[in-house]
């Protein structure tokens, strides 16, 4: 790290060490008899964020998932309604928005489709933290577009509907074959399949966060919106694509209100509602805390408050949940995703929102 970065650095550590006091003396329990206060959350987000930073300073998780983290960072900043709370993630995401432009100046010569994808999502983070593209978005219009959305989803959006014949790499040799092969084409190991909710919710993240940030990654949103009437109706718990219809779906809500920026009328999308509010509770008993976030925070944008039961068995859960060193998870998993999304999702779960307007219905 340069010596202008690890003054960044520095700095931002300073600010959070400054700013963790700030509402640590709310001592009123969450709801009549909770068994937490208000200061408990409060401690247990700073904690999390703090967990946080940790990975995102580590040079070789920074240089894997950074793209992914600058984008937490600067959603937290940006729709948290505690001030401190939005200071802390401005603070840490902005040093380390500095640190990914330095180290991504320019898209690589050669950049493939998911190394674009990258660059992309991180250049839109590094944007919305305050620090400026110098020309990237130009050069990644350019590399762009020399994929089709076939390379970045894997199928084509404004043709068809998300497929299930699109193989998972191979498991014995990690190679990517051909769509509908079912024996890997190198080593002829039997191959499984991504399940179509999995696709389509790569497809949802990748579109959205192209349109936004101005580059066309092969297709647009709606053309992967449109296809959310051919979803329903939803695997439930204990049927195939359960668990990735579960992420399709805080995704479609995420997409929709701009990551938790807006709120969203349950009329508008019933089957949603209905399938988020009934499979919360599943999550609790299975001691899945990075399910339980996106539960409860897609939930919070259709307005459910801490008056409803649902909710405050899920809070209640995650207050109880969180790990020694801050985050919430395996704490013994190698894998750095592994260890920072589901904190990442356990904070979005208890943190308040300063929630904008109330979006219209869509017709996809």
């Amino acid at each position: 790290m340069s010596r202008a970065l690890l003054a960044g650095a520095v700095s931002a550590i300073i600010a959070v060490a400054v700013l963790l006091p700030a509402h640590v003396s709310r001592g009123q329990p969450l709801w009549p008899g909770a068994r937490f206060t208000g200061g408990d959350r409060d401690r247990a987000i700073q904690r999390g964020m703090r967990f946080l930073y940790s990975i995102a300073c580590e040079p070789g998780h920074f240089e894997e998932w950074g793209h992914d983290l600058l984008g937490m960072f600067a959603t937290i900043a940006v729709t948290s309604s505690n001030r401190e709370l939005r200071r802390m993630a401005w603070s840490m995401g902005h040093e380390r928005a500095l640190a990914w432009r330095s180290l991504h100046p320019h898209p690589p010569p050669g950049a493939d489709a998911e190394e674009v994808f990258e660059l992309m999502a991180g250049s839109d983070a590094a944007e919305r933290l305050g620090v400026s593209d110098g020309g990237m978005r130009r050069e990644l219009r350019a590399a762009a577009a020399r994929f089709t959305a076939i390379d970045y989803y894997g199928f084509d959006p404004a043709a068809e509907s998300p497929p299930a014949d699109i193989p998972n790499e191979c498991g014995q040799c990690s190679i990517q074959n051909a769509r509908g092969a079912r024996r890997c084409a190198r080593c002829g190991q039997a191959l499984t399949f991504r399940s179509r909710y999995g696709v389509w919710l790569d497809a949802l993240i990748g579109t959205y966060t192209a349109d936004r940030y101005g580059v066309t990654l092969g297709a647009h949103y709606l053309d992967v919106l449109h296809w959310l009437p051919a979803m329903r109706p939803y695997p439930q718990a204990g049927q195939a694509g359960h668990y990735e219809a579960t992420y399709a779906i805080t995704h479609v809500i995420y997409t929709l209100n701009d990551y938790s920026a807006n709120r969203l009328s349950p009329d508008c999308l019933p089957d949603e509602f209905d399938f988020l509010h009934t499979n919360l509770p599943a999550s609790i008993d299975r001691h899945n805390p990075e399910a339980v976030g996106e539960y409860l925070d897609t939930l919070g944008a259709f307005g459910l408050t801490l008056a409803d039961s649902t909710v405050r068995s899920g809070v209640e859960y995650l207050l109880s949940a969180q790990n020694p060193d801050g985050s919430w998870g395996d704490r013994a998993s190698p894998d750095a995703y592994r260890r920072y999304h589901p904190t990442w999702t356990a904070i979005d779960g208890l943190r308040e929102y300063r929630w904008g307007k109330m979006l219209p219905c869509v017709e996809p």
